[in-house]
């Protein structure tokens, strides 16, 4: 393989040129493709900032002209965080692959980027009686987030697949993500713990309505600090700290395997504590 002047050697050993096009066209042509393969609203709009953000930054620059430096030097000067950084490749890398396939460019230039040291902070995770005191706050003030709140801690469905959950989701066997409710589009059976059960037997809003307010109003009355995804991160903890099963642990998150347990969501919590967190149940939170 030549360099971008040069262009590729093509199965017949001719030089072959890249089809000169602007980035913002390569854009537009490729948000078109996109329209057509069924993305979730939410899915199609962040490849469409990530994108218009690429175009915006390199405006006349041809496809070609686009190397892994002038990449690394935008996500440098942007200032963003290893986990920003991840999402953004997340968005773009496909588009330069579909560059490579359309022939606009003659190597991908994300491929070989090199990501700033991974994002420190440990992840956030809810006290027991953080959760009992939220728990009980729900109980008493808005009783119908309860759903919302107990899937979130005690199944560690992500709040974006709840928020597309009905009853009907929810049987003996299981919690059903089916594949177009899933961030992964792949389908899993979720683990009902006895404490949820509990919980889910008391009813409440499946789907979720006016959740940022709702939510907000009850941690506020609560005392409780809000991480990102700290619902998430509690139950990962907690659940591997009661069950010391890296492998059942990764499996209810909906992971390939334990990396990204390790890597995102477990903090270090006490067995002890992890008894409390599983003991957490309607008549519990009611007395307090």
């Amino acid at each position: 393989m030549l360099n971008y002047q040069s262009g590729t050697l093509d199965l017949f050993g001719h030089d072959q040129m890249p089809n000169y096009i602007t980035l913002t066209e390569a854009v537009c042509l490729y948000v078109d493709v996109k329209k057509g393969q069924n993305l979730r609203t939410s899915s199609f709009a962040q490849i469409k900032l990530s994108l218009r953000q690429l175009s915006t930054n390199f405006k006349g620059k041809q496809c070609h002209e686009i190397s892994t430096t002038m990449i690394e030097g935008w996500f440098r000067n942007r200032g963003w965080k290893r986990s920003t950084v991840d999402g953004v490749i997340a968005k773009i890398g496909p588009f330069f692959t579909w560059c490579l396939r359309e022939n606009y460019i003659t190597t991908n230039p994300v491929k070989s980027v090199m990501r700033p040291k991974r994002d420190e902070c440990e992840p956030c995770v809810f006290a027991p009686d953080e959760v009992a005191r939220l728990l009980s706050v729900s109980t008493e003030k808005d009783p119908k987030l309860l759903p919302y709140l107990t899937l979130g801690l005690f199944s560690g469905i992500r709040p974006e697949e709840i928020m597309r959950l009905n009853w009907g989701d929810i049987t003996d066997h299981g919690i059903n993500i089916s594949g177009h409710k899933s961030k992964t589009r792949q389908r899993r059976l979720v683990t009902i713990a006895d404490n949820l059960a509990a919980w889910l037997k008391l009813g409440g809003d499946l789907p979720l309505h006016n959740r940022q307010k709702r939510l907000e109003a009850t941690r506020r009355t609560a005392g409780v600090a809000w991480g990102h995804d700290i619902m998430r991160h509690s139950f990962a903890s907690y659940h591997l700290a009661y069950h010391g099963s890296p492998d059942r642990t990764a499996h209810e998150l909906g992971h390939r395997d334990t990396q990204m347990l390790y890597r995102h969501y477990r903090q270090l919590v006490t067995r002890e504590a992890a008894e409390t967190f599983w003991a957490i149940r309607p008549q519990l939170c009611n007395k307090d």
